[in-house]
């Protein structure tokens, strides 16, 4: 089934009002929705699907470090007005020293012997960082909780803020209220010292939507009942694990199907269940692509052209075993991949918009439930899927795609 492209792109979802003519260097979603835009209106997008993605990808697509980000968001703060790209990083810097002697904030939250002008020179370069750096960044540069959210979630790929985290929601408080490190650091040291609710009981009124906390009274009555170590059914670390549970046993069910239609599992009368799906029948339909070695495991991430693409990724036994057995944290990406096969295989007779959309509107809020923010079409990998998903034959260009980044290791 082919489409018309080019009369469908202020249909994309993505910055729709955009006047595309006056993008800057500093915007990086808007350039990079003009970008998507352009490549899937190619006429070779058509029918070199697979190629045109994988050269866009590994050989056009800006990757936008941790770094990108943080000069961004000290450029717009500051209401620099030359430039962007014409700035050089120790003005960042040094706009970033002047914020963190302002607020006093430490270079830290841990002991290092690493000056602060070092450290923001090292942030300022980094493709990624640890989560407590955002934390830091956020009290020396005076951001607002939304700022902190927005580094968690769109840069790092996480879950945003974890309420149910005693330290975690004393820095929430802080942003909210534009508190000082130094506040902070009060709130955790009388954390240590308060009891716990004994009475489950009385812990109840904590599970409620009415509960509210927004004065110190209200947090230390919170931090109260997370010290009881009682689980939250709120949390959404909780509620991530239990959609991907859910993703599971829909791809489980998906690939069962798959296999009682296969003329091999015909002529041996076996009847295929979900419940017969491991992880490794999961990894061998969705990483199909991907090449394995002489032991059967799937071959090294490194040896793939798209390893730095996609943060070292992929959707492996070992992987689905791990969070199945709580080792791993359920990220945004593998709630992505198994929604992406789900809509694949259950739309793959749909037209390509109309499967692009429904992956959007299904995806985008399932997102918000999980506290990991919406698709971000920054995201090389999240780019990615999307870019599939306007293809006639979504699941095959994926696979495609995964091995033409292993074509130059064979």
């Amino acid at each position: 089934m082919k489409t018309n492209s080019r009369n469908r792109m202020q249909d994309l979802d993505f910055e729709q009002s955009v006047t595309f003519d006056s993008v800057q260097d500093f915007e990086f979603t808007k350039k990079a929705a003009q970008r998507f835009r352009q490549v899937v209106s190619l006429e070779s997008f058509e029918d070199e699907d697979s190629d045109v993605i994988f050269h866009y990808l590994y050989k056009e697509m800006e990757l936008v470090s941790f770094g990108d980000q943080l000069k961004r968001y000290i450029y717009e703060r500051a209401g620099l007005e030359e430039p962007f790209s014409e700035i050089p990083n120790e003005t960042f810097r040094e706009i970033a020293l002047d914020s963190f002697q302002e607020t006093r904030t430490p270079k830290s939250m841990n002991p290092t012997s690493t000056k602060l002008p070092a450290l923001i020179s090292n942030w300022l370069t980094q493709a990624s960082v640890k989560r407590e750096t955002v934390f830091i960044l956020g009290f020396g540069l005076r951001m607002t909780v939304d700022d902190v959210s927005e580094f968690l979630t769109r840069v790092l790929r996480e879950q945003d803020m974890d309420l149910h985290n005693p330290e975690e929601l004393i820095y929430w408080y802080c942003y909210t209220n534009q508190l000082p490190y130094a506040k902070a650091e009060e709130f955790k040291a009388a954390y240590k010292e308060i009891a716990p609710i004994q009475d489950k009981t009385k812990a109840g009124e904590f599970y409620g939507s009415h509960f509210s906390i927004d004065n110190e009274k209200t947090l230390m009555a919170y931090l109260s009942f997370l010290k009881s170590g009682w689980d939250d059914p709120r949390s959404e670390k909780s509620h991530a694990f239990q959609v991907f549970l859910e993703l599971l046993d829909h791809a489980r069910e998906i690939i069962a199907d798959m296999y009682q239609e296969d003329e091999e599992e015909k002529d041996r009368n076996r009847v295929w269940k979900a419940s017969d799906i491991t992880p490794a029948d999961l990894e061998k339909v969705i990483c199909n692509g991907i090449p394995v070695n002489e032991m059967g495991n799937l071959k090294k991430m490194s040896a793939s052209t798209l390893a730095k693409h996609f943060s070292q990724k992929r959707f492996s036994r070992q992987r689905i075993t791990s969070i199945l057995n709580h080792k791993f944290p359920v990220e945004r990406f593998d709630l992505l991949t198994l929604k992406f096969f789900i809509i694949s295989q259950e739309m793959q007779d749909v037209d390509p918009y109309e499967r692009y959309h429904h992956f959007i509107h299904e995806t985008q809020p399932l997102l918000a439930e999980c506290g990991m923010g919406e698709i971000y079409i920054v995201n090389p990998y999240e780019c990615f899927l999307l870019m599939c998903l306007l293809t006639d034959c979504p699941l095959a260009v994926f696979s495609e795609i995964w091995e033409l980044s292993y074509a130059d290791s064979e």
